[in-house]
């Protein structure tokens, strides 16, 4: 039963370091993975804990007998004490089994201590039974020899199973979702990249139109939202939340930083302190470095398509070969069957 409690212990432990910020979330599957690993592990070792106090050791009466099934024998397993010493677990088969041609070629094996230790324990207890002499039941003696014995039954060691299986089922769980939470953010880092090119052009006319950068980002935002339900897009969401944070009293210069911190890509950092460069010194240049920033995405773009284009090339190699076998197949085949139709 303790190992139960240190398990909710340990549990207990990764969910507190968790809402403390000790254990990060990220790589792990996040809040859900970490609600999903506790929501299992904890079911798992209740049901666990319940087995094992349901199930534990038994410890059996003074005198206790074992009832003799007129269907035939069976056998039990006990752990067995004499004057508090263990002597090891003994199997006690009732009604006793009659083995004696059969343990005869064993008679040579020498028996270590423990081994002659319980069969000696062994005709003990066969000894006390013939002198009983009960027809109906086999009895477990709380004497012996002037020494006192004590019958136990070992516990069932199914809830530690339980609980260990569902603990496997736990940490598989948080491994899936960090796997999944790690293609999500591949996902995001390559649409981010494929958005950037657009969006730095779009900014590029806007500014050169005569717009201020503020008025620039609600004009995509604006746009965006318009589109949004069709295909979301992760920079041009960031967008519509600089704007909002600039609604909410958020400076320009912390809004842009922001932007640029979660984005997380050096395009983006780069765009961003480009913005606050802007702001903080009212740099002239800045509608050429921008259109020159722009055509640089648009030719990074470019080298990113062509790169995919290539990698789907790869991919479909292996269908095309299979095609081809097949069309082989089809052209050799009937040529096969006609030749060697024709020879006999």
């Amino acid at each position: 039963m303790w190992v139960h409690i240190v398990i909710f212990v340990m549990i207990l432990c990764v969910l507190t370091g968790w809402k403390k910020g000790w254990i990060p979330s990220s790589g792990i599957g996040g809040r859900e993975g970490i609600r999903l690993f506790a929501a299992v592990a904890i079911s798992g070792n209740l049901l666990g804990m319940v087995l094992t106090a349901g199930n534990g050791r038994q410890v059996y009466p003074q005198g206790y007998r074992l009832e003799k099934e007129a269907s035939g024998s069976y056998e039990k397993e006990f752990m067995v004490s004499v004057d508090g010493e263990d002597q090891g677990t003994l199997y006690i088969q009732v009604p006793e089994k009659e083995l004696e041609e059969e343990e005869e070629p064993q008679q040579d094996r020498k028996l270590t201590g423990e081994e002659q230790a319980k069969k000696d324990l062994a005709e003990a207890v066969a000894r006390y039974n013939e002198q009983k002499n009960d027809p109906d039941y086999y009895y477990l003696p709380d004497k012996l020899d002037g020494k006192k014995m004590k019958w136990e039954i070992p516990a069932d060691t199914s809830g530690m199973l339980l609980t260990g299986l569902f603990l496997a089922a736990a940490m598989v769980i948080l491994v899936m979702k960090g796997r999944e939470e790690q293609v999500k953010l591949q996902k995001r880092y390559e649409e981010l990249l494929l958005d950037y090119p657009g969006l730095i052009m779009k900014f590029t006319l806007l500014v050169q139109a005569g717009m201020t950068v503020r008025k620039a980002f609600q004009k995509i935002s604006l746009d965006y939202g318009r589109k949004k339900k069709k295909k979301p897009r992760p920079a041009y969401d960031e967008i519509q939340v600089i704007c909002y944070e600039m609604e909410s009293g958020v400076s320009e210069s912390e809004a842009y930083r922001r932007f640029g911190e979660r984005c997380g890509q050096v395009k983006y950092k780069t765009f961003a302190t480009l913005l606050i460069q802007n702001l903080q010194k009212g740099s002239r240049q800045m509608a050429e470095m921008l259109e020159r920033e722009s055509m640089e995405a648009w030719e990074e773009r470019k080298r990113k398509a062509r790169v995919l284009g290539e990698a789907a090339a790869t991919k479909l190699l292996l269908p095309m070969m299979m095609m081809l076998v097949v069309v082989m197949a089809i052209v050799m085949i009937p040529a096969f069957l006609s030749f060697y139709g024709g020879i006999g």
